[in-house]
């Protein structure tokens, strides 16, 4: 066997150093026009979890907020509901419990027992009371609050719910 023989390269069967070069700067294009999408993708859906978790968070403690209000009972006397302190960052009931903001923390408090946080990180909260004609009550009675409106808002998140009380279904004004 002579030394030519020996040595004899194969065309067809695989891939020329010129072929692979060119196949690699081919994916490598394609790989900086699709990264973009792909990273582009990825922060939106991390911006969508993100809040999507917030407004959950948020709309938890509204529907805890707005069962607390309908279950608000009547004085003992039967003057109007049983209502301590009406504020536009509190509503405490004459037994000690009530939803306030403390802090950061907006906080359930159960007469009796330490304060529950229902939502933390809200920066704002607005309660809003009205009368029996629904107009907004401007100096706050107590006792005459037929609806109430509660405002949260957590960064770029504001949620806002009406309730009613429920002492207040089957009675005049």
């Amino acid at each position: 066997m002579n030394t030519s023989q020996r040595f004899r390269y194969s065309t067809g069967n695989g891939f020329s150093l010129l072929e692979m070069i060119v196949a690699m700067v081919v994916m490598s294009v394609i790989s900086v026009v699709v990264m973009p999408v792909i990273v582009s993708a990825t922060d939106s859906y991390a911006v969508a979890r993100d809040t999507r978790a917030g407004t959950d968070r948020v709309l938890y403690a509204l529907e805890r907020s707005s069962r607390f209000v309908r279950e608000s009972l009547f004085e003992a006397d039967e003057s109007g509901l049983a209502v301590q302190a009406a504020t536009s960052n509190q509503f405490i009931l004459d037994d000690g419990s009530g939803i306030r903001l403390n802090g950061s923390d907006l906080e359930l408090i159960n007469a009796g027992e330490q304060p529950s946080v229902l939502c933390t990180e809200v920066d704002r909260i607005q309660f809003n009371y009205y009368d029996s004609a629904g107009d907004i009550m401007a100096l706050v009675n107590p006792q005459q609050i037929h609806r109430v409106s509660l405002r949260i808002q957590s960064g770029p998140i504001v949620l806002e719910m009406y309730a009613m009380p429920r002492a207040w279904i089957g009675r005049g004004n």
